[in-house]
């Protein structure tokens, strides 16, 4: 496995094909045991598994173990912990950014998957799974009538960056302007849905994919800022 801290951080579902090889390499290869985090399971578990594990069974992979909250909404904090301690990679899943962010970017499971990066594990995350990687992890509160952008702590493995996911898809930017003024971060990442941006020791050191955008934001109350199409492509690690 990889010393380097490796981070994942993928705009949509487009991008899974582009991203897993290096993501399985830095996890061990055949090695390779990951902890797949998710928002939910039950019947519908079946059919959430093969959508994230169709291009790892490609690649005749299949040693996973899901991690999912139980009916009451709780995950098992025993079992989840045995399988974050057994795995070599974590992906967190998309959906809900809430949830993720309850479920696995605070507490002790927030703890462990930090204390497990920081040993080595590479982290790839999904839309919601890539927002709470971040040091700000930003969302719509929903039980508010104007759905206000929020802004709270994030598991903390990338600083220094707001992202936006389904960037041009969701045309993002005006969300990303508003979390990058309210966390007074400078830097913004606008991720496509077919990109995957890869953080090194904390270091942004380019894309998997399509296109991703930098944002620089040089005055926060007025907002002014400037943008450009990533061009930097990641081609595996720098150590």
């Amino acid at each position: 496995m990889t010393q380097s801290k490796l981070a994942f951080l993928i705009g949509g579902s487009d991008a899974y094909e582009v991203m897993t090889d290096a993501f399985l390499a830095a996890a061990g290869g055949e090695l390779a045991h990951i902890a797949l985090l998710l928002q939910q399971g039950g019947e519908r578990l079946p059919r959430i598994l093969q959508h994230y594990s169709e291009p790892w069974s490609r690649r005749g992979f299949s040693r996973y173990q899901p991690v999912f909250p139980e009916p009451d909404g709780r995950l098992d904090l025993a079992r989840t912990r045995e399988i974050l301690q057994a795995a070599t990679g974590i992906f967190v899943g998309g959906g809900s950014t809430p949830t993720y962010h309850r479920l696995y970017a605070s507490g002790p499971v927030g703890n462990l998957i930090r204390e497990r990066y920081e040993a080595g594990l590479p982290f790839a995350g999904v839309s919601a799974g890539a927002m709470v990687a971040m040091e700000h992890c930003v969302f719509e509160a929903v039980e508010t009538p104007d759905h206000t952008l929020q802004v709270v702590p994030g598991l903390g493995l990338v600083k220094d960056y707001v992202i936006g996911v389904h960037y041009t898809e969701q045309m993002a930017l005006p969300e990303l302007l508003e979390a990058m003024s309210k966390g007074r971060t400078r830097k913004g990442l606008g991720i496509d849905d077919a990109a995957c941006a890869v953080f090194e020791n904390g270091r942004f050191v380019g894309i998997l994919g399509h296109s991703a955008y930098e944002i620089e934001m040089w005055d926060f109350e007025q907002r002014f800022y400037s943008i450009g199409t990533c061009r930097s492509r990641y081609v595996g690690s720098m150590q």
